[in-house]
């Protein structure tokens, strides 16, 4: 006793110094990822069982209560229950308790009791069932709160989480893991984006009941995530018919005006015509926006069938300039207009069969489809024109998009066994549409230092960038199982699920089938090392080509099939070692396959056993003080579009010329070819043999994870506490494409490569020895296996650390108010930022193929402080009844900058090497030639981003059931930096655009919204 109250206490005084933040809601290990737990314990004879009973829809249960009192019951649907005990000294006493999906709820009976939660609090007391971090929000606690209606919204509530690059289509930084390393889950169905695994589908934003988001420390039966895990459960129907609706709106003239980006003051003759001017006008945008939304739910057959339906539009309408002041194309798209109509349903029935058995039938779908026309644009008039010049129409082609069916069987077989059982789909089909295009004129890239005077640059092509292919679908098959087991003091859980995935038709390619980019060679008499070789010197050519004026002709396209499996099998033991202490000792075994557009396997990764642990301490035995910790391993799989490239027919060449002139549609005239098509990564079309793809017994990309913290309830007025966390990746997957080890070990063997088709890049382990099958004499059948040694690859061990430390304050909800405060200390510091990258000016969105990889050159210097670090984070929340009709809420937001760095041109590039102008050396004051050696994140860091939202609501007693809602975003307007243009050269010069803001934070907006529910 002596020992158990000083270590105690220990720890608590250890950490207890520095709280600061709110100790919110953590999942329990449930039997399912959809479901709850309740648990409770009385006096030894007080009651021999226990019944418990869902008050909305009266399914019961009856479980034991083993001789110390204690009595535990899972696979619970969410919702309201009561627990009556039955015989014993207590026998009638009955308790009442909320069940959340992945919670452990508490039944507290007699004089142990506290005061039941309002409706819309929290309780006071702690989850002591397990060691998982993160946090989980009811509907309730949302609606109080000024957030936006979407996950990440809510994610960003959640301490160790941080908004991914903005170049991003979607996702978050989990635990310092890149935006694509997270999980995503709706009543338990996988919901990931199967192509890129950047962000998920979403339910319409009344239809959340919880949303969970587990941030480190969760057990096996979760998994493919080295980031996080956002497990979303929906509402379903009870016995009492309900319904409402909802309308919000953000007019455009409630949104303050974002600020202009302006060119920086580079100070060399290439940039002089652009030093300080206006680089792209963001103050003539306009956004607006409007929200429908209604539910119903209720009973089909009272305490059997229930249903539940809710359905949500959301239309949005921007006006925006997106051609920069010095764009060749502001004639023709320099400003766009689109209408977004996203639409957002969701339908749940449940059929309780008996009280031990449940059926659930869940259909929900998340549809954007946009209409976008493109105009021109005066700068210096403001001129927009009144003739659309091209129009697109596009459907599920954001990083959501997707419509799902599932059923989901839940069993009750005996009082110990039982047994949780899901099959769904999940389709979602791409549609783009564009109108007044031209497939057959090029695109143009013209920096304004690379224009020759005189001449036209400006394109004619309506669109820009590459497109999708119209109709491409992706589709999930996914099947899951579940059973759990008591046996006297352990409770045994295990489970399998497997995920078929396909992506048909994915990928893309330039618009108008190339891009013509211009360029200037400052000193013409030199050679230019570039992507995939050099173009020569062109001064004697003579004209444009003798004062260093060049062309090149890339041609892109990515567009094939692709597909992929992930299973995985689980075990664990949740051991009551002592009336105070659970312990749960668990493995998952992950595999997963990933095969071209013949279905031919090129990675296949079969077994990646990921053991896991976690403890919790219930120190004074009442759950008002716990300590725990965990220590596991987890992996992430790579998505089907590392195929599109990786594995198919992908074709991305460039051909440089020089050139006499240019034309109306600023294509170049009087052409002379200079070199013939390049390619860094040999990707010039051909079909690549699935068998030399990636390296032999590739190991998964996996982190290893150690958390310890404690939670205490000081009182009904106060909860504190702190945790710590410690990630560090031991292994990743990315591609690389250098054919120097291949030639050096031909070399060293005496092996002919005259019939060698060439190095097309292979997925690999970086850092480490690995080994490949190289079809050296063309046969597609004689393969050589060649070992490289991590030396003879060139590249450092993957690395990336995470530590962090968190604080939090909580008020529970108690007279009148909520509030808590989170503050997170953390680094995130290696040479990967994981799957994706960030460091590029536009984020590259090769999941697990990036160009980090590609060649050793590029890594030196990557060491350092990762795009997603943050020092200091203060997240803080709440909300106070000024009275039983007026409300007001707060979300405040306060972080330390994002690391700042740079990547430019070698100005001394080994032989052989691509050259990308993407390592890390930059800062000349000329062109490339002078630049120096810049490790990442060596140059300070971003300014501090601060955000205040606030809300006030209003429901008149006179009219019950009505609300009235404003919500104001960035209160104070405040528009920092949060994404800077990091490209130190274009082409051989300095960038002109290098330093200056992509991205600034959103203005300040407000919104109006007005609700009725009703309860009948």
């Amino acid at each position: 006793m002596l020992r158990k109250t000083v270590v105690a206490r220990a720890l608590s005084i250890a950490f207890s110094t520095a709280a600061m933040t709110a100790a919110v809601m953590h999942p329990a290990h449930a039997q399912s990822n959809a479901a709850g737990t309740v648990y409770g314990k009385v006096a030894p004879g007080a009651a021999t069982s226990v019944q418990i009973r869902n008050t909305d829809t009266n399914q019961q249960r009856t479980v034991q209560v083993d001789a110390s009192g204690a009595f535990t019951a899972t696979a619970l649907l969410p919702g309201h229950y009561r627990a009556t005990l039955q015989g014993g000294s207590l026998n009638g006493r009955t308790s009442d308790t909320d069940v959340i999906a992945g919670q452990g709820s508490e039944f507290v009976f007699g004089e142990q009791a506290v005061a039941r939660v309002e409706v819309s609090g929290r309780r006071s007391r702690i989850d002591v069932t397990n060691a998982t971090n993160g946090a989980t929000f009811t509907s309730r606690e949302l609606e109080k709160l000024p957030v936006a209606h979407n996950i990440d919204a809510i994610i960003q509530l959640a301490p160790n989480t941080t908004r991914s690059d903005p170049t991003y289509a979607a996702g978050h930084s989990i635990g310092g893991g890149s935006p694509s390393e997270n999980a995503y889950y709706i009543n338990g169905f996988p919901v990931t984006n199967p192509l890129t695994q950047l962000g998920a589908s979403e339910l319409p934003f009344g239809a959340i009941a919880t949303a969970e988001i587990k941030t480190g420390g969760y057990g096996v039966d979760f998994g493919r995530s080295i980031g996080g895990v956002v497990n979303v459960t929906g509402k379903s129907g009870t016995n009492n018919w309900e319904a409402g609706a909802l309308y919000s709106t953000i007019p455009a003239k409630w949104r303050s005006k974002p600020k202009d980006a302006y060119y920086p003051v580079i100070g060399v003759a290439t940039s002089a015509a652009t030093d300080g001017k206006l680089r792209i006008r963001n103050e003539d945008n306009t956004r607006s926006q409007q929200q429908y939304g209604a539910y119903v739910g209720g009973p089909i057959i009272k305490d059997k069938l229930f249903m539940f339906v809710a359905g949500e539009r959301t239309k949005t309408d921007v006006a925006d300039v997106i051609g920069g002041s010095t764009s060749t194309t502001l004639a023709v798209n320099g400003f766009r207009r689109y209408h977004t109509n996203l639409d957002r349903y969701y339908t749940k029935f449940d059929w309780n069969i008996t009280d031990d058995h449940r059926l659930e039938y869940t259909s929900f779908g998340d549809t954007p489809d946009t209409n976008t026309s493109y105009y021109s644009y005066n700068y210096t008039t403001r001129a927009t024109g009144t003739t659309p010049t091209s129009s697109i129409h596009t459907k599920n082609n954001a990083a959501n998009g997707a419509e799902v069916q599932m059923l989901r069987y839940t069993g009750t077989l005996t009082e110990d066994f039982t047994v949780s059982g899901q099959y769904g789909v999940m389709k979602s089909k791409h549609i783009y549409e564009p109108a007044g295009y031209n497939p057959a004129l090029a695109l143009i890239s013209a920096p304004k230092e690379a224009q020759a005077p005189g001449l036209n640059y400006n394109s004619g092509q309506t669109l820009t960038g590459t497109i999708p292919f119209s109709g491409a679908n992706d589709q999930v098959k996914s099947f899951r199982l579940d059973l759990e087991y008591k046996l006297g003091s352990h409770t045994l859980r295990g489970g399998i699920d497997n995920n078929k995935i396909e992506s048909l038709n994915a990928g893309d390619a330039y618009a108008g089938g190339a891009l013509w980019t211009y360029g200037l060679n400052t000193d013409p008499t030199k050679a230019v090392p570039v992507a995939g070789g050099t173009i020569p010197a062109i001064a004697g050519y003579g004209g444009l080509a003798a004062k260093g004026f060049y062309v090149g002709k890339t041609i892109y396209s990515t567009v094939s099939s692709a597909y992929a499996g992930q299973t995985a099998q689980y075990l664990e033991d949740r051991w009551q070692a002592t009336k105070n202490v659970l312990v749960s000792i668990g493995i998952r075994n992950e595999g997963f396959y990933n095969a071209n557009q013949d279905h031919a396997k090129y990675i296949d990764q079969k077994h990646s056993y990921l053991p896991r642990a976690n403890a919790v301490w219930d120190v004074n035995g009442d759950s008002s003080f716990k300590v725990f910790g965990s220590a596991g391993r987890y992996s992430v799989p790579i998505p089907t579009q590392v195929a599109l490239r990786g594995a198919n027919g992908s074709l991305n060449t460039t051909q440089y010329f020089v050139y006499t002139g240019t034309d109306a549609n600023g294509q170049p005239t009087g052409l002379t070819q200079i070199t013939n098509p390049l390619s860094a990564n040999n990707e010039f079309g051909q079909a690549k043999d699935p068998k030399t793809l990636a390296a032999i017994d590739l190991k998964p990309s996996y982190q290893d994870e150690i958390t310890l913290g404690f939670e205490r309830a000081w009182s009904p007025d106060l909860n504190f506490g702190a945790k710590f966390t410690y990630r560090t990746l031991k292994s990743t997957i990315d591609d690389f494409c250098d054919q120097r080890p291949f030639d050096k070990y031909a070399a060293a063997h005496n092996i002919n490569e005259s019939n060698y088709g060439g190095f097309n890049c292979a997925s690999f382990n970086p850092g480490t020895d690995n080994d490949f099958l190289v079809d050296y004499a063309g046969t597609m059948s004689n393969y050589t296996r060649v070992h490289l040694s991590a030396a003879d690859l060139g590249f450092e061990k993957a690395e990336r650390k995470y530590t962090a430390l968190d604080l939090f304050l909580e008020h529970p909800y108690r007279n009148g108010w909520y509030g808590k405060v989170n503050y997170t200390w953390s680094r995130d510091k290696g040479n990967t930022e994981g799957q994706t990258l960030s460091d590029t000016n536009t984020g590259q969105a090769d999941v697990s193929a990036t160009m980090a990889w590609d060649y050793p050159e590029i890594m030196k210097g990557a060491n350092g402080l990762l795009p997603n670090d943050r020092t200091h984070q203060i997240k803080a929340y709440g909300w106070y009844d000024l009275t039983t009709e007026w409300t007001v809420g707060g979300n405040l937001d306060i972080e330390s900058g994002r690391p700042m760095g740079c990547i430019g041109k070698n100005p001394n590039p080994n032989p052989g090497s691509p050259n990308y102008s993407a390592e890390h050396y930059c800062l000349g004051a000329g062109n490339y030639t002078t630049n120096v050696f810049t490790p990442r994140g060596s140059l300070g860091r971003y300014g501090w981003t601060k955000t205040l939202d606030m809300n006030i609501v209003y429901k008149p007693t006179f009219f019950k059931g009505l609300s009235i809602k404003l919500d104001a975003f960035n209160v104070t307007n405040s528009q920092p930096m949060i994404k800077r243009l990091e490209q130190y050269n274009s082409g051989t010069n300095r960038s002109s655009t290098y330093g200056g803001v992509l991205y600034y934070a959103d203005p300040r907006s407000f919104k109006l919204t007005a609700e009725y529910n009703h309860k009948f």
